[in-house]
């Protein structure tokens, strides 16, 4: 996949009316809250599959209508931003509809679940003057990922990153592990991992090592190890577990660079270590992933005319990244990134 650096930007929006695409669980538990805390957006339309609980929705964030149909956000002139919050099998083709149509888009992730769909976003994101596209990977802008960041900047050397995700089991019919409609974990959750990373490392994965454990008719091919490598020598590892126990915490992060150590623990504390002194942060109120953070930097981005917040070569990167480390899961193999 080609992709030019990312130069042009759109016209600033002096006002922003927004459509919603899916008001599933994710959407009533973590983004649509968002809506009611500053920066208030326009609400013009939400749309479910059964239209029900797009009505529940539009009544509780105050949405003008709601409906089953796409049509009332995607061709919607009085809708011009566009949140992706559907299954993962429609978010390409809602995206690539919703930037023909010039409305600006906040795409869940994943951003596509094929290489196909991914080449068709990329080409169309090499256009001039398109409006903002943006993928949903909040936890690079939760406040202790930033701080964690700037601690190792300037870089001296490579970084090797360790991040475990105690992810939690999900039944064998659930629609994620269908690569049809969900494309699978690596696909619909790692790549989350995987854009934290690049982040980190400022680098493009360049290969992608899997190795997992049989799957022994309960899993499906989601307790894996994954290691990245980067063009500077970094090593990014991802421990992908859905072996493990919901009572102990979800995430955690170690990065080790040129006499530094950063641990991040499940976004409630931070701990910075050096030979001079130890820092220990933690979180007053509550986990902070980001959530709010990357809409807010999103809806700026809009506004002002700005380039996307994740660039665009980071965000087709940890995509086509997550599509390889799931082939690699597959043939238990080192497959390269073709990500030119």
């Amino acid at each position: 996949i080609r992709l030019t650096p990312q130069e042009t930007t759109s016209s600033p929006q002096a006002s922003l009316k927004l459509g919603v695409l899916g008001a599933g669980n994710y959407a009533q538990m973590v983004f649509l809250p968002n809506l009611l805390k500053p920066p208030k957006v326009a609400s013009g339309c939400i749309k479910s599959s059964s239209g029900l609980s797009a009505t529940h929705a539009a009544e509780k964030y105050k949405f003008e209508t709601a409906s089953s149909q796409e049509s009332c956000v995607l061709n919607n002139p009085q809708v011009n931003i566009v949140t992706i919050l559907s299954r993962h099998n429609h978010h390409a083709r809602q995206v690539i509809e919703a930037l023909k149509n010039g409305k600006h888009v906040y795409c869940e992730k994943p951003l596509a679940i094929t290489q196909e769909e991914l080449e068709e976003i990329a080409n169309m994101l090499n256009q001039p003057g398109l409006p903002v596209l943006m993928t949903g990977f909040n936890r690079r802008f939760a406040p202790f990922s930033i701080k964690m960041k700037q601690y190792f900047q300037p870089y001296l050397e490579p970084l090797v990153i360790n991040y475990r995700i105690n992810a939690g089991f999900l039944p064998l019919h659930h629609w994620l592990h269908d690569p049809e409609q969900g494309g699978g974990r690596i696909i619909g959750e790692a790549c989350h991992f995987i854009d934290y990373l690049i982040f980190m490392t400022g680098q493009i994965p360049k290969k992608v090592a899997a190795s997992s454990l049989p799957d022994a008719n309960r899993y499906c091919q989601d307790n894996v190890v994954l290691s990245f490598t980067f063009k500077d020598g970094s090593i990014g590892n991802i421990s992908y577990l859905a072996n493990g126990n919901k009572s102990f915490p979800k995430e955690r992060v170690e990065v080790f660079s040129a006499g530094k150590i950063a641990v991040l623990d499940d976004f409630r504390s931070l701990d910075l270590i050096d030979e001079k002194r130890r820092r220990h942060f933690h979180s007053r109120l509550t986990q902070n992933k980001g959530h709010l953070d990357s809409w807010k930097a999103f809806l700026r981005a809009v506004e002002n005319g700005e380039p996307s917040p994740i660039p665009y070569q980071e965000q087709i990167a940890a995509a086509l990244a997550s599509i390889m480390a799931a082939r690699a899961v597959s043939s238990q193999g080192i497959i390269d990134i073709p990500l030119q």
